[in-house]
């Protein structure tokens, strides 16, 4: 086992048995990747709203430490990034949906994920459309549209990809590439290269 894995993969084991110490001990050691993950998935957003990735996955962990709570446990490291990019993708659709009622409602003020979700549309078009469309994919591609969730809103590897799918880098290779033609056959604008 990987010496910097090892301490997530006990305390995940820990968080599985029921110790609800160990999510508190846990943050820590995972928090620079998690923010490492908003960071890539927000890059470059927009300048002086240092705080956006920080806000994303502090939603993020809400949403993590509700499903380890409710028994969703995590086999090891890779696993546990696969369920935290699932959970960023909940929380930027999410967000993305409460501010386009938001924006028919009048003139709210504006929050700094705003602008990440800006960011993020502008590199795949509409965030909201994104997602919907990658649900109807999945009902006949589930693999493939769980390599774009993993790879879009989890910032993974090929080869991270393949281990939290159980798949090798060459099967998740052709995946990203069928699900990238058909994504970009369907959606308006620009989608994740």
């Amino acid at each position: 086992m990987d010496p910097l894995t090892a301490p997530i993969t006990m305390f995940l084991a820990r968080m599985q048995q029921g110790d609800a110490a160990a999510a508190n001990e846990l943050m820590p050691l995972v928090y620079a990747e998690l923010r490492g993950i908003a960071g890539r998935l927000l890059r470059e957003g927009t300048p002086g709203h240092t705080l956006q990735p920080t806000a994303l996955v502090h939603e993020a962990w809400l949403k993590i430490a509700n499903a380890a709570e409710g028994g969703g446990g995590f086999h090891d490291r890779i696993h546990f990034l696969a369920v935290a990019a699932r959970a960023m993708r909940q929380v930027l659709i999410n967000h993305a949906r409460d501010r386009r009622a938001q924006k028919r409602g009048g003139d709210a003020k504006a929050l700094p994920l705003d602008a990440c979700i800006a960011h993020i549309e502008t590199q795949t078009g509409d965030i909201v459309t994104l997602h919907d469309t990658l649900e109807q994919f999945a009902l006949e591609n589930p693999r493939p549209a769980r390599v774009v969730e993993l790879r879009v809103f989890g910032g993974m590897s090929i080869e991270e990809v393949g281990i939290a799918l159980g798949v090798g880098p060459t099967t998740v290779k052709a995946d990203w590439r069928f699900a990238r033609a058909w994504l970009q056959r369907r959606l308006p604008g620009p989608t994740t290269g």
